[in-house]
């Protein structure tokens, strides 16, 4: 595919693989490593010997561009990880010798309403400190696509803005979305609760627009929607934002403790901090006298000045999902998708805030422990991991 330019968040370019030195490798988690035809072709042109080893360690699955899987070993982890964590292919063969899913991540490429994107993945704990320790308002830029080894610039996902709205200015209408959502979610004259309200009065008049067949009439919503912010016709949603989390706690421990229950001793070990934090007792339909109140006050306490970080994680999510369409929900149900990021964002507050009260400090480490070791097991299941179709 022929590219000349891709739009990137300006953190982008500050990220760099720890390799060795990192806490969590990403090969291993039991996540799907697929390889693309021209790198398996790399290998089946080995020696036999060394031909051997990767027959042993491949499995062919499907047709191009993604033709076969690494076998993962009993521990989930790649044949090729070494007790070092380094990845035995690049040091006996080189960076050439990768396949494309290993030399991207935790990059991802969108092919987005006709626009190339980049990002990075949470999932990686470096990645994790680079988007959420940015504090400046995340901004655009344009760069040159970094080729892959064999010359590609092939997306993680694709999104078509024509299969959410028959408009004929579908394209249009999606990046007005995206941008309005943008502006929003960095009002910072608002803290990020009021922000996520805003969103979703914004996104439920839009969803009624798609109902009601006004498809045409988004772009110029939008128009105004943002001038009222400018105004500053919201500020009485201030006093009507509750304290404590804004979802159900009881629907949020249940999500939680689902992802719990598929034996990830990282995510379960942030969990334990997180409920221990909070004085939630394992196991218990109880929650602790005035909760929510100290909740709401355990949340200024390390979050005060400091919402860039939830700031953050919110627009990695939306360039992740290409909210406020998403790759996964192709109904044009917008209402939906906000849905979805809305119960994101209370899953990683709760977990902030417990491992922060738990350390009884803002703990920089913990929260990129949280947010990884969340990110692999929300975002990334086997299932789903670098697996949508082209």
């Amino acid at each position: 595919m022929t590219v000349s330019k891709v739009y990137q968040p300006q953190y982008y370019k500050k990220f760099r693989c720890t390799g060795s030195s990192c806490k969590s490798n990403c090969c291993g988690y039991n996540w799907q490593i697929r390889i693309d035809k021209n790198t398996y072709d790399k290998y089946m042109s080995f020696e036999e010997n060394a031909r051997n080893e990767f027959t042993r360690s491949i499995k062919v699955v499907s047709e191009e561009p993604f033709i076969a899987n690494m076998i993962m070993d009993s521990n989930g982890n790649c044949t090729f990880l070494n007790d070092k964590g380094l990845c035995g292919i690049q040091l006996k063969y080189g960076y050439d010798y990768l396949c494309r899913t290993c030399r991207i991540h935790p990059r991802s490429i969108s092919f987005i309403a006709g626009e190339f994107e980049t990002f990075l993945q949470v999932s990686c704990e470096e990645a994790a400190r680079v988007v959420l320790f940015e504090q400046n308002i995340m901004r655009f830029e344009e760069a040159l696509p970094e080729l892959d080894g064999s010359g590609d610039f092939l997306p993680n996902r694709i999104l078509a803005a024509d299969k959410y709205t028959s408009a004929k200015n579908a394209v249009a209408i999606f990046w007005k979305l995206r941008t309005t959502s943008i502006v929003i979610m960095q009002s910072r004259q608002y803290n990020v609760r009021i922000r996520m309200l805003i969103l979703c009065l914004f996104i439920e008049q839009i969803n009624e627009m798609f109902e009601s067949g006004r498809d045409s009439e988004v772009v110029y919503f939008a128009d105004r929607f943002l001038e009222s912010m400018d105004a500053r016709n919201y500020d009485s949603l201030v006093d009507q934002m509750p304290e404590g989390v804004t979802l159900k706690v009881d629907m949020v421990l249940d999500i939680l403790t689902e992802i719990k229950s598929k034996n990830d001793k990282e995510f379960n070990e942030v969990f334990r901090r997180a409920l221990e934090g909070l004085s939630i007792t394992t196991g218990s339909n109880e929650l602790p006298e005035n909760f929510h109140e100290n909740y709401s006050k355990y949340y200024e306490l390390y979050f005060s000045g400091k919402e860039y970080i939830f700031e953050n994680y919110i627009l990695n999510h939306i360039l992740m999902d290409g909210f406020p369409f998403n790759y996964k929900n192709e109904t044009g149900e917008v209402k939906k998708n906000f849905a979805d990021l809305l119960v994101n964002y209370n899953l990683i507050e709760f977990l902030l805030v417990g491992v922060c009260r738990y350390s009884m400090k803002f703990d920089k480490r913990g929260i990129i422990d949280c947010v990884s070791a969340f990110s692999r097991k929300y975002d990334h299941s086997i299932d789903g991991y670098l697996s949508t179709d082209f």
